[in-house]
This record gives structure tokens, C-alpha cells and sequence, in this order.
């Protein structure tokens, strides 16, 4: 009652005005907060001295706020309220000044950083000037890698969009009395045992103000004891790691969107709760095991987009399980439900079975025992029995699916050493065997320059990923040795193709953590890690649309006009029937073709298959670092034309029906020779 004395501020930070009223008849003051439309409601009553005079509203303990001090007339005090950012205040003290006080001012009287009070006291006639003890925090910004503890007013943890790339490592209890800000791109290290909290004293920020915590923004736990991530660790994070010795168990459900790292001894402990590694056309998280700890339990699901640049439609799909006990129903979506059949693995047939199934195996030994009118590569696709049955880790499966469908496996993550056998049948087909489908196991891409020989035994060194064009069409990409039409990089539940190299039975592919990519960036597509320095010529053989398919030929001391399973690819069909290999001299067909060099006697017959009558063009992609004085040349026999590819770098030829019907071996040659001189006749293929 009798209100004496009125104000306007923004008590509760939200940027409208609010109202503090002092009602002398009944000693307190009416807090009235905004609705930011000038609606005022009653929020509080705050008792104060006798017979308050006014209010004045002020930061006086430095926290970006606005504190309250009310002059009580007949108690010759000011009552001191301290707000702690949203609008409700404690009494901090009643503070004794002259006789009857009317009016407060605030100002920094001692030039100290904060506010200091000057009181006019009616009936005394003077001026109460009472200093202000209360330290003026400072504002911390972390733009650059530093260790932070102790008590600031403000803390901001900049990302690159905002000055920078902060990490803030916690070595202590953080205090904090304004607002505490992680911004996109910034880390924030975690230290206490507690995590992070939304609210209270307790984890290792604690806030008197507000907290904002960046769910695009990296968190690092770096305590010493076992930890929890607290409540406050938003539900989505780009990057999450450990590197603490002992476990670190999640308070919540967690997608992290770029990398999930383990380094040190200390566990991931899911707990229950649904870890979720997203792919996107983005790119697709990845766990980095780096540590001796692991991610523990089979609540984690690892996504796999599909890049729909050559085939947003049906196409196959080489898949590979990341996770442990995940099964073919596994493949599954919202719009793709797997077909199995096992009359397909049985029947003369398999092309006419119906359901005709829409996953399937690779076994090389069916070449030997299966009798049907597929060719001899083909008979060595079966279907799984059932969609309860296994996707062995390690093994690649293929399936018949749209792009759009994004295929999740939840389980335990696959980590560690896993060795794959592998072999390859003797006898009338051995020449067609020993292609096995296997698959990377890991939630994150694999290396193929780090598998080391001695982690191949018997294998070839080349491996071929599949990249669909059509429901029923594609083509094998090769690499070996740093060559090849795409990148050494298998992405995470990604299926590839190896072989066991000729006069070998058996051999083995053994996976390791060692080979695995440890950087989200790394899963952008590349060639070579540095520029070509080698001799080499790309080919390409195209129609007048659809697919294309690449042939390489390189020079490098070792490599031999023979097959070379460390220097060649063998050429392993495409499903489009367009084909393009180099012949070895013992006429094996090669997608990577590799020599000791290129010299004037060099030529190389090609093998080239086309899928119907028509016209088509070989091109050269590339011509690189060819020895001094010397072309390449593309002749063809048919013709007699023999073509400069660095003058003319595309030929058109056309193919007949009967041409059509089997791969050309003969009519085109890859010379090397003088930019004008005679070409020497003598293969060295």
C-alpha cells in the first residue's frame, strides 16, 4: 500500500521493461514483470526496511544485471537485493546510513569498476557515501586452446564464425555470474566428475547467470575419476571424446554429428542410451578409437547415406555390417524391406525366381559347384537363407535398394583386430575364382593404403568398390598402388571386392584400427595425397550416355608386363557391359595396368567390350609426366588409324552387332613412340 517510489528496468533479461514499486504503507516492494506487449504481472513481494522511499535499480556485483537498493525512511537503512538474472532477488544486507534516507544514486566513486552508493538523508542533512567491496569480475573470451578455471562475470568460447576457435580445457570449477556461452565451433574441456549441469552448483560450470551450450559446438571429457556427461551436454554435438583413463557414461540420448574419439583407457558407457552417428550428403560421423577404451553397449546406430549423384533410383548397394549381430532384416527401411530366396542359390535359373531377392553374398567356391546359365563371376551370388540370418563383420553384401533409402545399423560397434579368411578353388575354375566380397567393419572410413602386405597375405593389392548407374548396371572402381579412378578411402559400411591372387588357394585380410580414417574431413574424396609424380595415361570409354569405364596404365620400377599383384588391378566386369582393360602377357585382362617404364617400343594391346552395336569414344583423361620426346598414341587396327592423344585427346569408333557380342581383343593398341617418328610394332603386353 501508499506506493512511494517507482522504477523501470529489465530484471529478467529478456529486453523489455519491467517495474519495481516501493509501497511505503506496507514496507516491501511489488516486483511487475513484462510480457514484452505492456501486460505487467505481480511476480513477487520483497519485505524490506520501514517505510521505503524509492527504489533504485543497479548492477552492483558486477554480473550484467540489475540489483535492486530500496532507502528505508524510518529505519536510516538501504535494503540491498541481488537478482540473479531472471528477476528474483535475495536479501544481501540492510545497509545503516543517516537519518531518514530518501534517495539513492550509484556511481564508481573510486574508480574501481564498480558501483559505489551515495544516499540522501532528509532529516540528517547530509550525503551517507558507503563503498562498494564487491570485486568487478572480469569477462573471460577463449578464442584460442587454454586451460580455464576460477570466477568470471561472462565466459564466451568462440567457434570460427565468431573470432576464432576456442577450446576451453576446465581444469577446475568453472563460476560464472553472468552467461556462459559455447558458440558453434568451440570445445569445451570437461574436468569435474559431474559433467555439465543445466542448472546449480554442481559439474564443473557453475552459474549464478545463464548458460548456452552449442549442440554444433565439441565437448571433451578430460576428468581423472569416472565421469558423467551431465544433463546440460546438448542432445546433439559435432564432435564428443574421452581422454580419460577411467569410463565416461552418458547422462542422455546423443547424436554426434562429425566424430565420436576414444583416446585413452576410459570406456564410452551408452548406458541405455541411443548413440546415433548421422550420415548425410554432409559426410557420415565416425568413431576414432585411438585409446585402449571403447564404446560400451548395443544401443548405437551408424547410418549409411547414399550418394545419389550417378543413381538416385533401385541400384546395388555393397554394404558392409559396422556393428556385431546386426542380420539382413537389418537392411531395412521405412520404404525397403529385404527379399531372400533360397531357390535362387539352387535353380538352373536364379534370373527367373520369383520373389527374386534383393540381397545377397559372394561365395567364389560356388563357381566349382553351381550349375546355371549365369556367366562364371555371377554364379558366385547367393541369397541369404532367411532375414533373420547373420551379416558376418568383416564380409560386404549387396543389396538392391534406392538411394534414398538410408539404411541404419544399431548394436555393439565393431572395434579392433578381426581377420578375414579368404581363398580360392583349383581347378577348371580357378581362373574366374577367388573374388570375395568382404567390408569394412568399422564405424568410420578405411584406408586402403594402410593395409599393409603382411595383412594380405596371398591377396592381390588391389581393391574395386562398386558404383551403381542403374537398377542393373555399374562399375567396378579399382585401385592399387595409389592409382585408380576414385580414392583408397572405403567408406564406413561400405563392401568392397579383393582377390586372392593366381596359383594361391588361400590368403586372408586382416583389419586393424590402424587403418581406420581418424578425421570427419578425411572422408572428402581424393585422388593421391600429393601429385601424381609417375608416368601415366587414363583412358576412358564411353558411350553416348550412361556409364563410363576408366583404364590406367602407369610406369614404375618393379612392375612387369606380366600380372603384378602389387602393381596391377585386375579387371573385374562391370553388370553396364562396357569394358576397358589393358592385356597382360598372359593375356589377363588388367583395370590398372602397370610397367617398369615407357619407351618408344612400348605398346599395349587393350581389350575392349561395349554392350550393344553403336558408336562409342575412348578418351585420354590424362597424359602425365611421359618421359621427354615421347607421345602416346591410340591405334586402331580396324581403321589403320593411329591417333595423337596429346594433339587429339577423343576417337570415335563404331561397333558392330557381332563386334557387340563379345569383348574386342586386337584392334586397339596404346603406343608410346616419337612426336614424329615411326612407332616400333613390338607389344609389351
Amino acid at each position: 500500500s501508499q506506493p512511494r517510489g517507482v522504477t523501470v528496468a529489465d530484471i529478467d533479461g529478456d529486453s523489455d521493461l519491467d517495474l519495481l514499486v516501493a509501497n511505503a504503507g506496507s514496507d516491501n516492494v511489488s516486483v511487475f514483470q513484462n510480457n514484452g506487449a505492456g501486460l505487467f504481472t505481480l511476480s513477487s513481494t520483497l519485505a524490506v526496511g520501514e517505510f521505503p522511499g524509492g527504489v533504485t535499480a543497479a548492477d552492483i556485483d558486477g554480473d550484467s544485471d540489475f540489483d535492486m537498493l530500496v532507502p528505508n525512511i524510518f529505519s536510516n537503512t538501504v535494503s540491498v537485493k541481488i537478482n540473479n538474472g531472471s528477476g528474483v532477488f535475495t536479501a544481501a544486507a540492510d545497509v545503516p546510513v543517516g537519518r531518514e534516507p530518501y534517495r539513492v544514486a550509484m556511481s564508481d566513486l573510486d574508480d574501481d569498476g564498480d558501483l559505489d552508493m551515495l544516499v540522501a538523508n532528509f532529516a540528517g542533512n547530509t550525503v551517507s557515501v558507503r563503498f562498494n567491496d564487491v570485486s568487478v569480475l572480469a569477462d573471460l573470451v577463449v578464442s584460442t586452446p587454454q586451460d580455464v578455471s576460477g570466477t568470471y562475470r561472462n565466459v564466451t568460447v568462440t567457434g570460427p564464425a565468431t573470432g576464432g576457435a576456442g577450446t576451453a580445457t576446465l581444469t577446475g570449477a568453472l563460476a560464472v555470474v553472468g552467461t556462459l556461452t559455447v558458440h558453434d565451433g568451440g570445445t569445451l574441456g570437461i574436468c569435474d566428475p559431474l559433467g555439465i549441469e543445466l542448472t546449480g552448483n554442481t559439474g564443473s560450470v557453475r552459474l549464478t547467470g545463464t548458460r548456452s551450450f552449442s549442440n554444433d559446438a565439441s565437448y571433451l571429457y578430460n576428468g581423472t575419476v569416472a565421469q558423467v556427461t551431465g544433463g546440460a551436454l546438448p542432445g546433439q554435438v559435432r564432435n564428443l571424446g574421452t581422454t580419460n583413463a577411467t569410463d565416461v557414461t552418458l547422462t542422455g540420448p546423443e547424436t554426434v554429428m562429425q566424430a565420436l574419439t576414444v583416446g585413452a583407457a576410459g570406456n564410452v558407457v551408452l548406458n541405455g542410451q541411443a548413440l546415433t552417428l548421422p550420415s548425410t550428403a554432409a559426410g557420415t560421423a565416425l568413431v576414432v578409437n585411438s585409446g585402449a577404451g571403447t564404446v560400451r553397449g548395443n544401443t548405437a546406430t551408424v547410418q549409411r547415406y547414399v550418394d545419389p549423384g550417378a543413381n538416385p533410383g533401385l541400384g546395388y548397394r555393397h554394404y558392409s555390417a559396422p556393428v556385431a549381430s546386426a542380420t539382413v532384416a537389418d537392411l531395412g527401411t521405412a520404404g525397403f524391406a529385404p527379399v531372400v530366396s533360397g531357390d535362387y542359390n539352387t535353380s538352373a535359373t536364379p534370373g527367373q525366381v520369383t520373389p527374386f531377392p534383393t540381397v545377397y553374398g559372394y561365395d567364389q567356391s560356388r563357381l566349382a559347384t553351381t550349375a546355371n546359365n549365369l556367366p562364371a563371376f555371377d554364379r558366385g551370388w547367393l541369397s541369404p537363407l532367411s532375414t533373420g540370418a547373420g551379416l558376418t563383420p568383416g564380409l560386404g553384401y549387396t543389396v538392391n535398394i534406392a538411394a534414398a533409402e538410408k539404411v541404419d545399423f544399431v548394436g555393439t560397434l565393431n572395434n579392433g583386430s578381426l581377420t578375414v579368411p579368404l581363398a580360392r578353388s583349383a581347378g577348371p575354375t580357378a581362373a574366374d575364382a577367388g573374388w570375395a566380397l568382404v567390408g569394412n567393419p568399422y564405424p568410420a572410413p578405411l584406408n586402403w593404403t594402410l593395409v599393409a602386405a603382411a595383412d594380405r597375405p596371398n591377396l592381390d593389392a588391389s581393391m574395386y568398390v562398386f558404383e551403381s548407374s542403374a537398377q542393373y548396371s555399374g562399375a567396378y572402381r579399382a585401385y592399387v598402388n595409389g592409382v585408380g579412378a576414385g580414392n583408397p578411402l572405403i567408406g564406413s559400411s561400405q563392401g568392397f571386392f579383393v582377390r586372392v591372387s593366381p596359383g594361391q588357394t588361400a590368403g586372408s585380410l586382416t583389419f586393424r584400427n590402424a587403418q581406420r580414417a581418424t578425421s570427419y574431413a578425411s572422408q572428402v574424396p581424393f585422388r593421391r595425397g600429393a601429385a601424381e609424380a609417375r608416368p601415366l595415361v587414363q583412358l576412358r570409354l564411353r558411350g553416348a550416355a550412361g556409364p563410363a569405364d576408366a583404364l590406367f596404365v602407369y610406369a614404375e620400377s618393379g612392375a612387369s608386363a606380366g600380372f603384378d599383384p602389387g602393381y596391377d588391378a585386375a579387371k573385374l566386369s562391370n553388370p553396364s557391359g562396357l569394358n576397358l582393360a589393358a592385356l597382360a602377357d598372359n593375356d589377363a585382362s588388367l583395370a590398372i595396368a602397370g610397367l617398369a617404364q615407357f619407351t618408344a617400343a612400348t605398346a599395349v594391346a587393350l581389350r575392349v567390350g561395349v554392350p550393344a552395336a553403336g558408336s562409342y569414344v575412348l578418351n585420354a583423361e590424362q597424359l602425365l609426366n611421359l618421359p621427354t620426346n615421347l607421345d602416346a598414341y591410340l591405334f586402331d587396327a580396324q581403321t589403320g588409324q593411329q591417333i595423337n592423344l596429346r594433339q587429339q585427346s577423343s576417337y570415335s569408333f563404331s561397333v558392330s552387332a557381332a563386334q557387340a557380342a563379345q569383348a574386342q581383343a586386337g584392334r586397339f593398341e596404346l603406343r608410346f613412340g616419337p612426336a614424329a617418328g615411326p612407332l616400333a610394332a613390338v607389344s609389351a603386353r
